[in-house]
C-alpha cells in the first residue's frame, strides 16, 4: 500500500474511482462537480484524488469527503535546468500510481488537466482502465495533447474545443460544458450578504483575483476607488484578492465606495450570488460558473498564456449566447500594467455599473447558456465505463 492517504475514508467496499490532476482550483472544481454527482449516482462509490503537492490542492481537498494522495510530478520546465528534476518526479509519480491501481482496483480514471494528470492516466490506460479526460478550456493545454490518443473519451466544454485535438481524434472529443457543482445554484443573495457582511440594499461588484491572485486587476482595482466614489449610494465591492497578495491601507475618503476584502474565498457559491457584476479572469471553471449562475461579467483573460486559452474561453462563452441576446461578458485587454488596465477599465466599467439595462440584458443572456448537465454526463459516463452499478 502507498501509504500516503487513508484513501478507503470509512472503510467502504463500494467501488473506487481515481480523479487525477489539480495545481489549481481550475482543475479541481469542475472535478469536485463530478465527484458529488457519482456518489449521488453510486452511494457506495469511493473517489480519491492524486494531485499535486501544491498547497492550493490540499486547501481545497482537505475539506472535502474524498481520499488524497499527493503525488511529486512537476510542470513540464521551460528550460534546459529543470529537466533532472521533473523526469525524477515523474518516475516516482509513476511508481507511485502503479501502486494505486494494484491497491486500489479502480473502476475508472479521470484525468482532471494539467501536469498532475499525466502520471496515473498513462499508467491507468496501460493497465486497460477506462480512462477520460476534462478539457474544460478552450485550448487543450500540453497534459491534454499528451494524454489525448491514450484515453477513451475527451470531455470539453466547447464545441470548438474539438477542431483543436488531431482530425484522428475528433471521435473522442464530446463537446458537453464544464463540471460545475450543484451547490453554487443553492443559495440566496441574502445569505450572501450576510455571510461577507455586505448591504443588501446595494449592488455588489465582485472583483476576483482568484485563487492564486491577480496582481494587475487587483492593482488596478486600487486605482479606481476614487473614481467609484461617485456609486458609494448604489454599489459596494467584494474583492477576493487572492492569497499572498495584501493591499495597502485603504485612506479615509468621506463618501467613498464600501469596500470588502477578503484574501480568499472558499464559498464561491455565495460570491456569485452576491454578484451583480464580476470583474476577473477567464479561466474555463470561472466562465462556467459565470454561465451556470447567471452572472454578467467583465473579463481581462491572463494575458501571459503563450495559446491565449482565456481569451478563447471568454471568446467561446460569448458565442454561446442565444441568438439575438446580448452578450454575457465583455472581453477586456489585460495590458499587463495597472495603470493602463484602470485606464481601460474607467471606460468600460464605468459606464456599466449605471446601466442597469444592459446589466440585466447580460444577466438574462448569462442564464440562457447551455452545458448544466455536464456533471451528470460525466458522471454516468464513469459508472457505465467502470461497469455500471455496484
Amino acid at each position: 500500500m502507498t501509504g500516503q492517504a487513508d484513501v478507503r475514508p470509512g472503510g467502504s467496499d463500494g467501488p473506487i474511482y481515481l480523479f487525477a490532476g489539480g495545481g489549481t482550483g481550475g482543475h479541481l472544481y469542475p472535478a469536485l462537480a463530478v465527484a458529488g454527482e457519482l456518489v449521488r449516482r453510486q452511494p457506495a462509490a469511493r473517489v480519491v484524488f492524486a494531485c499535486s503537492n501544491r498547497p492550493i490542492d490540499r486547501h481545497i481537498l482537505d475539506a472535502q469527503p474524498y481520499g488524497v494522495v499527493p503525488q511529486p510530478v512537476r510542470p513540464i520546465p521551460r528550460g534546459p535546468r529543470g529537466w533532472w528534476g521533473f523526469w525524477r518526479a515523474w518516475r516516482e509519480s509513476r511508481r507511485l500510481a502503479r501502486d494505486l491501481i494494484a491497491d486500489l482496483n479502480p473502476r475508472a480514471v479521470l484525468g482532471l488537466g494539467g501536469f498532475a494528470a499525466g502520471p496515473l492516466v498513462h499508467q491507468a490506460a496501460r493497465a486497460d482502465i477506462a480512462t477520460a479526460l476534462l478539457n474544460p478550456d478552450a485550448v487543450p493545454g500540453r497534459a491534454n495533447r499528451f494524454l489525448a490518443r491514450r484515453v477513451d473519451v475527451i470531455f470539453a466544454q466547447y464545441r470548438s474545443t474539438i477542431e483543436r485535438f488531431p482530425s484522428s481524434l475528433a471521435g473522442k472529443v464530446r463537446a458537453v460544458g464544464c463540471p460545475v457543482r450543484a451547490e453554487l445554484r443553492n443559495v440566496s443573495r441574502e445569505a450572501a450578504m450576510a455571510f461577507f457582511a455586505l448591504d443588501g440594499a446595494r449592488r455588489t461588484l465582485v472583483i476576483n483575483g482568484g485563487s492564486q491572485g491577480a496582481a494587475t486587476i487587483n492593482q488596478a482595482a486600487l486605482l479606481l476607488a476614487d473614481d467609484l466614489a461617485p456609486l458609494a449610494g448604489s454599489w459596494q465591492v467584494l474583492h477576493i484578492t487572492g492569497k499572498g497578495w495584501s493591499a495597502p491601507p485603504a485612506p479615509a475618503r468621506a463618501g467613498g465606495i464600501a469596500v470588502r476584502r477578503v484574501e480568499y474565498c472558499d464559498r464561491m457559491d455565495l460570491a456569485y450570488a452576491a454578484a451583480d457584476l464580476l470583474l476577473g479572469r477567464a479561466g474555463a471553471s470561472t466562465t462556467a460558473e459565470l454561465a451556470a449562475t447567471g452572472t454578467p461579467a467583465v473579463l481581462m483573460p491572463y494575458p501571459y498564456h503563450k495559446d491565449q486559452h482565456q481569451r478563447l474561453n471568454a471568446r467561446s462563452m460569448i458565442e454561446m449566447a442565444a441568438p439575438g441576446e446580448s452578450a454575457p461578458a465583455i472581453i477586456c485587454e489585460d495590458h499587463k500594467d495597472a495603470g493602463l488596465n484602470a485606464a481601460t477599465l474607467r471606460a468600460l466599467l464605468l459606464p456599466l455599473l449605471a446601466d442597469s439595462v444592459a446589466l440585466a440584458q447580460m444577466r438574462r443572456s448569462a442564464q440562457t447558456l447551455p452545458g448544466a448537465d455536464a456533471a451528470a454526463v460525466v458522471a454516468q459516463w464513469l459508472v457505465d465505463a467502470g461497469g455500471g452499478a455496484g
